[in-house]
C-alpha cells in the first residue's frame, strides 16, 4: 500500500476503533475501511509468499545447492561411485530442499491466514443497533426533586424531567456499591405515585426501572413494554415494544423500535 491510502487507513481505523468513533453512522465509510483493510491484508500474504529473486550465474560455474550434508547437488562424474548413476544423489537433494521451501511457504500463509482472521474480528458495532431516537426529555425546573433524595440521590445535581406518557425520569449521582463507587444513575417512576407535597414514603413510590452510568459511559435504561406501565405509556408504546432512555447532560433521548 502507498502511504496516501496507509493514512487513509490509519484515519478510518480512528473513527471505528478510537474514543470518538462514529463511523457507525457512516455507512460508505465503513465499506471503505473493510475495503482498505482488505488491501493491507492482501499485500501481507503477497510480500511474505513471493520468492526469492535468484541472482544470475556465469556460463563457466555452474550453481551449487548446498542442502543439511553440505553436498552439491550438481557433482563431476569423478565423484560419483561405480554402479551409481550420476543423477542420483543430486535428485533426492532437489526434492529435498523442494519439500523444505514448500513447507516454509504453508507456514507463512498459515500465520498471515491468522492475522487475517485477527483483523477481522474489530467490527464497528452500532449503540443502538440502527434504532431512532423518537423523542427528547426535558428538565422541568419547577419539579420536586425529593422523591430521588429520600432513595439516596446527592441533594444537589439531581435533575427531574417532565412527565412522559405517565413515567417521570429523574437522573443524579448516588453510591453504587460498597466501596463508596459514586455513578450518573437515571431512574423512572409512575407519575401517579410521586407525592405532590409533603413527607415522602418512598417505599410507596412506584419505581419502574433504573439504570447507572460508568465512566466515560451515560446513565442508561433498556426495557421491553409490559402490560402493567401506565395506559398512558401503553397507548404511545404497545406491549412487546422496545424502548431505551439515555442521559445526555440536561436532556434525555429516547430511544424505540416504534416511531
Amino acid at each position: 500500500m502507498d502511504v496516501e491510502l496507509r493514512s487513509e487507513l490509519q484515519a478510518l481505523r480512528a473513527r471505528a476503533y478510537g474514543p470518538d468513533a462514529d463511523l457507525d453512522r457512516d455507512p460508505a465509510a465503513v465499506a471503505r475501511l473493510q475495503e482498505l483493510e482488505d488491501l493491507e491484508r492482501q499485500a501481507r500474504v503477497d510480500a511474505a509468499v513471493r520468492p526469492p529473486v535468484t541472482p544470475p550465474t556465469t556460463p563457466d560455474a555452474a550453481p551449487l545447492v548446498i542442502d543439511d550434508d553440505d553436498a552439491p547437488l550438481v557433482v563431476d562424474d569423478d565423484d560419483v561411485e561405480p554402479g551409481e548413476p550420476p543423477a542420483r544423489r543430486p535428485m533426492v537433494r532437489r526434492t529435498r530442499t523442494l519439500w523444505l521451501w514448500a513447507g516454509s511457504l504453508a507456514a507463512v500463509a498459515a500465520v498471515a491466514s491468522a492475522a487475517s482472521i485477527a483483523a477481522t474480528t474489530f467490527v464497528p458495532v452500532a449503540r443502538t443497533a440502527g434504532v431512532a431516537q423518537v423523542d427528547t426529555l426535558r428538565v422541568d425546573p419547577s419539579a420536586d426533586d425529593s422523591p430521588v433524595r429520600s432513595m439516596g440521590f446527592d441533594s444537589s445535581e439531581v435533575s427531574v424531567y417532565a412527565d412522559f406518557h405517565g413515567l417521570t425520569a429523574y437522573a443524579g449521582t448516588t453510591q453504587v456499591d460498597s466501596s463508596g463507587t459514586r455513578a450518573e444513575c437515571l431512574i423512572l417512576l409512575d407519575t401517579s405515585t410521586l407525592p405532590a407535597s409533603g413527607d415522602i414514603n418512598a417505599s410507596q413510590i412506584g419505581y419502574r426501572y433504573g439504570g447507572c452510568g460508568a465512566g466515560v459511559f451515560p446513565a442508561t435504561i433498556e426495557f421491553v413494554v409490559t402490560p402493567d406501565l401506565p395506559d398512558a405509556f401503553r397507548a404511545r408504546f404497545p406491549v412487546g415494544s422496545s424502548l431505551q432512555f439515555v442521559s445526555d447532560g440536561d436532556h434525555v433521548g429516547v430511544f424505540s423500535d416504534v416511531e
